[in-house]
């Protein structure tokens, strides 16, 4: 391999604080290139990225934070931080502030769908392109999970409160992972014993908890951030593990109907996609990028 593209493809490790609270991100690529965030979800971290990376790094600045209390970021006290995600979406701002970053490409997966919806309503010019991969914005993509999940939620009793504990749990973690994959052995056992690790720190699944039960505050957005879309038309990529039972395949269709530049790819995957689709999604990002519009 040659010394260019050894640069091109190494990874770095950096961390920035923002109000005092340490942002671990990867970040690969050169400077000047096209910026793309990858941003996480539940109960992963910018580990999900590690395969796609050193692809999209060839083309783009790559830029993969964690979120607090995910990955190798700060737990703050949660009476200090508030576990919301408002309160992520004002974090991530600060840190692409921080960063000098005015324009990009966003990849948005799960919990990061929602909490850079928030980013977007108030910083629209900032957008270039979007990848939207199993990250939902419509009801019609909510899965019987979530919808349990939320039941459990609004139970508020004791028997509710110890089912709801088995979604931070080992095997509901593995579930997530393995669900709906094509072959279980392209799958890393590393990737979820490892969400399963930092999960079972002091005090992070009760901040799981917390933060899960504020998920509804985005399904009362969804119809104003399909307005939003509607109305921008951004440019925009769907890949999609269509096998998905966390957010199902129709959301993805609903986002393909409303917007008219976008592409939609279905993978026969689950929910981590990236896991057995990497190299064929960076190649449909790269492809998507450089289409004339």
């Amino acid at each position: 391999m040659n010394s260019d593209s050894m640069q091109s493809t190494k990874v770095s490790h950096k961390t920035s604080s923002i109000d005092s609270i340490k942002i671990a991100y990867r970040e690969a690529g050169e400077i000047g290139n096209p910026v793309l965030l990858l941003l996480h979800g539940f109960p992963s971290s910018s580990h999900m990225f590690r395969n796609v990376i050193p692809l999209l790094s060839k083309h783009f600045y790559v830029i993969a934070p964690d979120l607090p209390a995910f990955g190798f970021s700060d737990i703050p006290n949660p009476e200090v931080f508030k576990y919301s995600f408002e309160n992520y979406s004002n974090l991530v701002s600060r840190f692409l502030e921080k960063l000098k970053i005015n324009k990009a490409s966003f990849y948005l997966f799960d919990y990061g769908a929602p909490i850079l919806m928030r980013v977007f309503m108030k910083r629209p010019e900032m957008i270039e392109m979007l990848i939207f991969q199993n990250g939902n914005i419509y009801n019609e993509g909510v899965g019987d999970v979530l919808k349990e999940v939320s039941r459990l939620y609004r139970e508020v009793n004791f028997e509710s409160f110890i089912k709801l504990k088995r979604f931070f749990e080992y095997d509901y973690t593995k579930w997530e992972y393995l669900n709906g994959v094509q072959d279980v052995s392209n799958i890393s056992p590393e990737a979820y014993n490892l969400d399963q690790f930092l999960m079972d720190r002091e005090g992070v699944k009760a901040i799981q908890m917390e933060l899960k039960g504020d998920y509804k505050t985005n399904v009362a957005l969804y119809d104003i951030w399909q307005d939003f879309l509607k109305l921008l038309q951004p440019r925009t990529l769907i890949v999609w593990g269509e096998n998905d039972e966390v957010f199902k395949k129709e959301g993805a269709q609903m986002l393909h109907e409303d917007l008219i530049y976008s592409k939609l790819v279905f993978y026969p995957t689950g929910h981590f996609a990236l896991e057995e689709f990497a190299e064929d999604i960076a190649d449909e990002i790269i492809k998507y990028w450089y289409l004339k519009f």
